[in-house]
């Protein structure tokens, strides 16, 4: 059985604008800093939990406390929850394919997000997707990306109860390819912020995609 792990935000769900948009303006609010370094891939640990840590650490210069760190989260949730559905939207293809990885006996499925774990949920179930059992670990788990994955696989194998012949996963930005490279699992892009190795649009040529899993 291989086991395929996925990202969220801009690699199941077209999420990646209205996500970076509402953290921005949560940690406005609770961390009172206004003016802060936007592009993620100038943190060391992209993760929603990592990059708060970091904000607080640069610009405050103290470490975030858990209250606040818990206080993010709901600000973020409560944010993400004040935008209409039509916000939340699939990758195309994406609920179909997952759904077409759940059902065959040859795969076992997880996700692992750099988001936290109520406001990654709600983004899948919001856009649609069906996740009721299917592990997933986040950024409420971990701060390190490559822990995150980690925790998924183990959550996956506890699940499934076999060993593991392969590991892939798929995401959309280049902290993604890092991670995996990292891990030594395979690794196959979605969306235009992959521009090397394996990639995909998106899931409309599922034949495609099983062809390299």
């Amino acid at each position: 059985m291989k086991l395929i792990i996925f990202d969220i935000d801009g690699t199941l769900t077209q999420t990646n604008r209205v996500d970076s948009g509402c953290f921005v303006e949560a940690v406005k609010e609770v961390l009172g800093v206004e003016d802060f370094e936007t592009d993620w891939s100038q943190y060391q640990y992209v993760t929603d939990s990592g990059v708060a840590q970091e904000i607080s650490h640069r610009y405050r210069d103290r470490p975030i406390s858990g209250s606040e760190m818990k206080a993010l989260q709901a600000s973020l949730l409560d944010r993400l929850k004040q935008l209409p559905d039509s916000d939340f939207v699939e990758v195309p293809g994406a609920r179909a394919f997952l759904q077409s990885l759940e059902c065959s006996s040859n795969h076992a499925v997880a996700f692992a997000t750099g988001a936290h774990e109520a406001s990654a949920r709600y983004k899948l179930t919001t856009a649609g997707f069906v996740i009721d059992g299917i592990p997933l670990a986040s950024s409420s788990d971990a701060v390190v990306r490559e822990h995150i994955m980690l925790r998924a696989m183990d959550r996956a194998a506890h699940r499934n109860g076999v060993p593991f012949s392969g590991i892939t996963y798929f995401g959309d930005a280049v902290w993604d390819i890092d991670a995996s490279a990292n891990l030594g699992w395979n690794f196959i892009g979605i969306g235009p912020g992959i521009t090397e190795g394996i990639r995909f649009d998106d899931y409309r040529d599922p034949g495609a995609i099983m062809e390299v899993l």
